[in-house]
């Protein structure tokens, strides 16, 4: 009898050690929001367009910070607007950096705008983003006006 009730004390030691490592993750909340300018080249694919963005904005957990993607946009998927993947990088007000990649899909609004919706995933960075990881939904809006002006934001979830 003692042997087994060792067992079970072993048993839901381990159980509790797991467990609280698992709750002691640093997942929490993660929005930010941006505006910036979007720059289109044309690639050797006729319906694909590199586009680079660079934004400014603030998000919880990074503050104010910049923002610099690199993206592909294929206007030949849907005829109806894009598809999108991207990678990005979020300077910090402190120099940290934060990494991710998105994919969206656009569709033109009656005025011609792109109306963005997908996801993004969060993968490392530097300083105290060196190990984060995350994800959430990617809303934006894109002027195709002069300066091609882009709104965007992000939400989700960051742990770090």
């Amino acid at each position: 009898m003692t042997r087994r009730v060792a067992v079970v004390i072993t048993t839901v030691a381990a159980a509790l050690v797991l467990g609280t490592g698992a709750a002691s993750a640093n997942e929490r909340p993660f929005s930010a929001s941006l505006a910036g300018n979007a720059t289109l080249s044309p690639t050797s694919d006729p319906c694909v367009f590199q586009n680079n963005e660079t934004a400014s904005g603030t998000g919880t957990h990074v503050g104010r910070f910049t923002w610099s993607s690199e993206e592909f946009a294929n206007f030949c998927v849907n005829p109806n607007g894009v598809a999108v993947i991207g990678s990005f990088m979020m300077t910090a007000a402190n120099g940290d950096l934060l990494f991710g990649v998105y994919t969206t899909l656009g569709e033109f609004d009656a005025a011609g705008n792109l109306i963005i919706h997908g996801t993004y995933e969060l993968d490392g960075g530097t300083g105290q983003f060196a190990d984060a990881t995350g994800s959430g939904d990617v809303d934006a809006i894109g002027f195709l006006t002069p300066g091609l002006p882009v709104y965007g934001s992000l939400a989700g979830t960051i742990d770090f």
